[in-house]
């Protein structure tokens, strides 16, 4: 190829603006159409061979550089993502100990709370039994008092506070969150028919292969299957 680079971009510009206005103004009606659309259509095939041509070792050379980046990338990173994981599995793991630990204290501090104000009520209620025939008035104060007892509110003290200010200048947010595993396909398939589970969260794949393979044909399995053609161009 005689031509220069910029020689070679601008003819090729033109000729693929060319052929583009020409593909979206062409109406086919006669045969002769048809056959003139063929033309257009192995046309585009063949600039857009030449438009890859060109761009397509440039776009190697690139991605081959930025690969050779990202892979001294990963590789310096690799070691510290590594440590910092099994460094922050090491401090989720005691964490959720401390969080076991603390949810026992509370509900034990609760229980006695609970225990201690339901003695006092009970104490309250029998002295009201017991003054209800000698004094009812004084046994109806205390009646109001046996209602109004209520434990009192008990918290532990937090060994980890959701937020900790670090020395070095940082901090560090504990922010709960969950995992979710696939245990059953058919149960979640089943899920999302009954409206369980919305639609989005399923990604299909592979379904054309499968209903080629199968010669599918029509409405199946929750499928419409059109059957559609498509050129193959020699250039």
């Amino acid at each position: 190829m005689t031509e220069t680079m910029t020689e070679y971009g601008q003819n090729i510009q033109e000729e693929s603006l060319a052929l583009v206005e020409q593909a979206k103004a062409l109406k086919i009606v006669t045969v002769k159409d048809f056959e003139l659309a063929g033309e257009v259509s192995l046309s585009l095939a063949r600039i857009k061979k030449l438009i890859n041509a060109n761009w397509k070792p440039m776009w190697d050379k690139a991605k081959a550089s930025t690969q050779e980046i990202k892979d001294n990338w990963n590789r310096e990173l690799a070691p510290v993502e590594a440590a910092e994981e099994y460094n922050a599995s090491n401090r989720r793991v005691w964490k959720m100990e401390q969080d076991r630990i603390e949810r026992a204290k509370q509900e034990k501090l609760e229980r006695e709370a609970r225990e201690k104000a339901d003695k006092k009520r009970q104490v309250l209620l029998d002295e009201a039994a017991e003054m209800e025939k000698l004094n009812p008035k004084k046994a109806e104060i205390l009646l109001e008092k046996a209602e109004a007892v209520i434990e009192k509110p008990v918290f532990v003290e937090k060994v980890v506070e959701k937020t900790t200010k670090m020395e070095s200048g940082g901090s560090i947010t504990w922010i709960k969150d969950i995992e979710v595993e696939v245990v059953s396909i058919r149960a979640v398939c089943f899920a999302v028919s009954q409206g369980f589970i919305p639609e989005n969260c399923v990604e299909f794949k592979n379904l054309k292969q499968l209903a080629k393979m199968n010669n599918w044909k029509g409405v199946i399995h929750g499928l419409n299957i059109i059957e559609t053609q498509r050129e193959s161009k020699r250039t």
